[in-house]
C-alpha cells in the first residue's frame, strides 16, 4: 500500500495574542488571563492581582495579519521557492472560582502559499484553513503557589487548491502544564506539553489517504520581575479580608465595601515601574514526513530559544515589550532565521459599558510585530487596562 501523503503543519514562527508575540513567545511561565489558555492549560488557575471576588469571568479577542510583504515567506522555504500570507484570529473565555479555573480558547488561521518550481516552470497555490479549540481546566494547590492543568486541543482542517481539495477533517490531542509561583517571590517557572494530532482523510480515487499531522510540542520557561511591583501577590477576596478585619464574624455590607476599597488602594499603590524578563525553550517536532515514516523531512527536534522583556515606561499609561527567538528550518533546504519582536499597550478612555466593566478599568489598544528575513507579522487587539 502506498505511504500516506502528509500535510505538514510544522512551523517555527509564533502566532497568538499581542502580548505573546511582543514577548517573542516566551510566555509559558507567565501565562495568565485569557492569553494563556492556549499556551499553558495551568494558566486557567492563575488569579490576577486585581481579582478580589471568589468568582471571576473574562474574555479576549486578538487578530494577526502576516500579508504585508510582497513575498512573505511564512514557511521559511528555500529562497524564491514559495511565498504567502497568513491571517490569525483567536477568542478566549476564562472563568475562575477561587483557585479553580476553566478556560476555552478558539483559534482560526488561514495560510495561503504559492510555490514556484524554477526547473519545471510552473506554480501552484494552496489555501489551508486551521481551527484549534483549547478547552482546559486547572487548580492552584498550596494556596495558589502550584498550578496544575490539563486540556485538549481539537483540530479542524481543510485544504484547497488547483489540484483538488482535502475536505474538513478533525483530530484530538491532549495537553498538560504547570506553573510554580511562590507567594511574595518575584519569579515563576512554567512548563507545558502538547500531544501530536494525526487526522486521516481517505481519498476518493483509491490512492493513499492524506494524513494531517500537528506536531508535538514542549516548552519550559523561567520569568523574573525586577522592581517593587509584585509578580506573585497572594490571592485574597474582599469578603475574606472583611471577615479577617471583623475577627471571624460575618462582615456587614459596609465592611465588605471597605475591604474592597482597601484592596483597590493597595493594588493602585503597587502599579510602579517594573521590568519583566521572560525566557523559554520550546521544543517542536521536526517534520510530519518523518513522523509518518517518510524520509524527506528533518529527523530531529526543533529547539527554539526565546527571550522577552516587558516594562511599564509610564505607570498606568504605557507598556512596552521586545523580544527575540530563533526559528529553525523545517526542511533540509531551509535556513534558520532570527526574529525580533516588539509590542505596546496604550491606555485609552474609560467607559464601563453601562455598568458591565469594573470601576477602575479603561479600554486598551495593544499592538505587536514579529519580523525576520522575508517575514513580517503584525497583531492588534482591543482589551482592558486594569
Amino acid at each position: 500500500m502506498d505511504q500516506p501523503r502528509a500535510v505538514d503543519t510544522v512551523r517555527g514562527t509564533i502566532r497568538g495574542s499581542t502580548r505573546f508575540i511582543g514577548l517573542a513567545g516566551a510566555f509559558v511561565a507567565i501565562a495568565d488571563d485569557t492569553e494563556g489558555v492556549a499556551i499553558n492549560p495551568a494558566s486557567t488557575a492563575v488569579r490576577l492581582p486585581y481579582s478580589w471576588d471568589a468568582f471571576n469571568f473574562s474574555f479576549g479577542i486578538d487578530l494577526s495579519i502576516a500579508t504585508w510583504l510582497p513575498k512573505n515567506d511564512i514557511y521559511n522555504a528555500p529562497e524564491g521557492s514559495s511565498s504567502g500570507g497568513s491571517l490569525f484570529g483567536s477568542f478566549a473565555i476564562l472563568t475562575n472560582y477561587r483557585h479553580a479555573g476553566f478556560g476555552l480558547a478558539a483559534e482560526a488561521e488561514q495560510n495561503v502559499a504559492t510555490h514556484k518550481d524554477q526547473e519545471q516552470g510552473f506554480s501552484s497555490k494552496l489555501t489551508a484553513n486551521f481551527g484549534l479549540m483549547h478547552p482546559a481546566i486547572a487548580y492552584g494547590y498550596f494556596d495558589g503557589q502550584l498550578q496544575l492543568g490539563a486540556g485538549l486541543r481539537v483540530l479542524g482542517f481543510s485544504l484547497g487548491g488547483k489540484q483538488g481539495a482535502v475536505p474538513l477533517t478533525a483530530g484530538i490531542g491532549y495537553t498538560a502544564g504547570l506553573i510554580v509561583k511562590p507567594k511574595g517571590q518575584q519569579f515563576r517557572v512554567g512548563a507545558a506539553i502538547e500531544q501530536p494530532i494525526n487526522a486521516e482523510v481517505a481519498s476518493d480515487d483509491g490512492s493513499a489517504p492524506t494524513m494531517v499531522h500537528v506536531p508535538w510540542t514542549a516548552a519550559f520557561g523561567f520569568a523574573y520581575q525586577f522592581g517593587r511591583r509584585k509578580l506573585n501577590p497572594k490571592f485574597v477576596t474582599a469578603k475574606d479580608l472583611a471577615r479577617k478585619n471583623a475577627a471571624g464574624r460575618d462582615p456587614t455590607k459596609e465592611e465588605e465595601k471597605q475591604a474592597e476599597q482597601d484592596l483597590f488602594d493597595e493594588y493602585q499603590q503597587d502599579q510602579t515601574r517594573y521590568l519583566l524578563l521572560s525566557t523559554e525553550l520550546a521544543l517542536i517536532e521536526g517534520s510530519a514526513d518523518v513522523a509518518l515514516g517518510g524520509k524527506n523531512g528533518l529527523n530531529r527536534t526543533l529547539v527554539s530559544p526565546r527571550l522577552g522583556l516587558e516594562t511599564e515606561v509610564i505607570p498606568r499609561w504605557l507598556r512596552l515589550r521586545a523580544g527575540s527567538y530563533l526559528e529553525l528550518a523545517t526542511t533540509e533546504e531551509g535556513h534558520s532565521r532570527l526574529h525580533g519582536t516588539t509590542g505596546v499597550d496604550i491606555k485609552l478612555f474609560e467607559w464601563n459599558v453601562f455598568g458591565l466593566i469594573g470601576k477602575f478599568d479603561h479600554w486598551q489598544l495593544s499592538l505587536a510585530a514579529d519580523g525576520a528575513r522575508s517575514y513580517l507579522n503584525t497583531s492588534f487587539s482591543i482589551g482592558f487596562w486594569h
